[in-house]
């Protein structure tokens, strides 16, 4: 189903219209500003160090980029009606099965550029999977729910097939490409026509960061394939008459993604919301959105109860919750990954960790309102502020390489890149107001996954990677914006 085919009566949900309306251009013009600020100033920082003597400056400088950033996008946005009609020529015979070939062929040739070892979380989630392939128990540590069991189960049905070495990741992220890409066009094609699915396809294929975490094991990879997916289904429930088994499959993708990242655990009811209050009548509503969390319970349930099992309490997903806020918001807190927090929790047991982090996080948020403030502005230029996680993953922490130079000029081109896909947004949007063009209703609906993981990121640690389950709804936004001219209706 296309955007060409809705009907406008469909889509005049007094709730859609809010969640999907113009004034979220603004948004997304203020989050283009941030990312051109916050980016460079992490630059300044890694290149300089936050203790240098001109440090100072690292905040007009910032500032000055984002200007010339903004100039940029204003110059690109007058250009781009005169470069549609090429562009669009040129989408209409790109196909898809060629997109997903070179997204595949930039993989591969970077996974035998720059051949790795996992290290940190990957080395963890890879360790514990070999425990299951064992036949062992799921515990690291004596931790027997800190670390979400997703990504390892998924690895280790990989590993029974394709052995317990890096082949088992390898062969499992191109066939996650594979699903991922596909997912972007087709929530493209739903959410702006076909020629805006080729266009997103192609921007995700050729994304720096995701090229260069093809041959790591990062649990990101599994969300960013399936969120797409879990997407579909509930854009096409909001545009056309669907059946509860559709929804149950939406529930089914989200709770395999909580599993992966608990983070998202939100993620179910705020759908299953955004379906009872977009779609009448109501008893209709409700069912759908019941069908959607009893796919998501499906899931999630068998891991719950087997939490309740080890531990003789309720414990959802996993333990790390209550930790990692606290480590995020104390007084040695700095926006990123620390170690530990003021109060050392490390010789509690999980559950105790859990309970008093939580506890020590929101006395500490409650008693200094100002440093809890000025602590989510910083957590905010983390999570915007650079989009080469991949390459540090792949040369730092998987050491494929010890030339520094070439680790600053490829995070460099990252960077790079994720700069000029903000221009280019916000190019885009400037342009689609300039003509009085509008989108298909619920183009800008992807956006809220972006929000919902920057707003949970103001208050967990924050880094670029953070951002990383949610990038390809850049590619989607971009493609949306672009296309606007070229979708035969639009009802917004």
């Amino acid at each position: 189903m296309s955007v060409e085919s809705h009907s406008p009566s469909q889509l005049r949900s007094p709730a859609l219209l809010l969640l999907s309306g113009g004034w979220l251009d603004a948004i997304v013009l203020l989050l283009a500003a941030l990312a051109c600020f916050s980016t460079p100033l992490l630059i300044l920082r890694l290149g300089l160090g936050e203790d240098s003597a001109v440090s100072a400056w690292f905040f007009p400088i910032a500032a000055a980029v984002m200007l010339c950033l903004g100039i940029a996008a204003l110059m690109l946005a007058r250009r781009l009606s005169a470069w549609s009609p090429h562009v669009e020529a040129a989408l209409r015979r790109l196909p898809l099965v060629l997109i997903v070939l070179i997204g595949l062929a930039l993989r591969l040739l970077w996974i035998l550029t720059f051949p790795a070892e996992p290290g940190s979380d990957g080395a963890t989630y890879v360790d514990l999977a070999r425990r299951l392939v064992a036949g062992e128990s799921y515990e690291m540590a004596g931790a027997h729910a800190y670390w979400p069991a997703g990504y390892p189960l998924f690895l280790a049905a990989w590993m029974k097939m394709a052995g317990t070495g890096s082949l088992a990741w390898i062969a499992s992220n191109m066939v996650l490409f594979i699903v991922a890409v596909t997912g972007v066009a087709r929530i493209t094609a739903l959410l702006g026509g076909n020629v805006a699915a080729r266009l997103a396809a192609l921007l995700f294929a050729v994304w720096p960061n995701l090229v260069a975490m093809a041959g790591m094991p990062e649990k990101e990879a599994v969300i960013v394939a399936l969120l797409p997916w879990a997407c579909w289904f509930v854009v096409s429930a909001l545009l056309e008459r669907a059946a509860p088994w559709r929804l149950a499959c939406a529930g089914l993708l989200l709770g395999s993604c909580m599993l992966v990242q608990p983070s998202l655990q939100l993620l179910p009811l705020l759908m299953a919301g955004l379906l009872v209050v977009s779609l009448r009548p109501l008893p209709r509503a409700l069912g759908l959105s019941l069908a959607l969390m009893l796919g998501a319970a499906l899931v999630v349930a068998p891991w719950s109860v087997r939490n309740y099992e080890v531990f003789g309490q309720f414990v959802l997903v996993s333990t790390t919750g209550g930790d990692n806020l606290y480590r995020a918001n104390n007084p040695l807190a700095t926006g990123g990954y620390t170690g530990r927090g003021e109060v050392d929790l490390s010789a509690l047991g999980e559950l105790e960790q859990d309970k008093e982090g939580k506890r020590l996080a929101l006395e500490w948020m409650r008693a200094h309102p100002a440093d809890f403030a000025a602590l989510m502005l910083e957590k905010q230029i983390r999570f915007t502020g650079d989009d080469a996680a991949g390459i540090y993953s792949t040369l730092k922490v998987g050491k494929a390489s010890n030339n520094s130079v070439l680790y600053l000029l490829l995070k460099a081109a990252a960077n790079a890149w994720w700069l000029l896909m903000w221009v280019l947004l916000a190019a885009a949007a400037l342009a689609m107001r300039a003509a009085r063009s509008r989108l298909p209703m619920l183009a800008r609906l992807p956006l809220w996954l972006w929000l919902y993981l920057f707003t949970l990121h103001s208050i967990f640690e924050s880094a670029g990677k953070y951002h990383g389950p949610v990038l390809w709804v850049l590619p989607v936004l971009i493609a949306c914006y672009l296309a606007a001219p070229w979708s035969r209706r639009t009802f917004a």
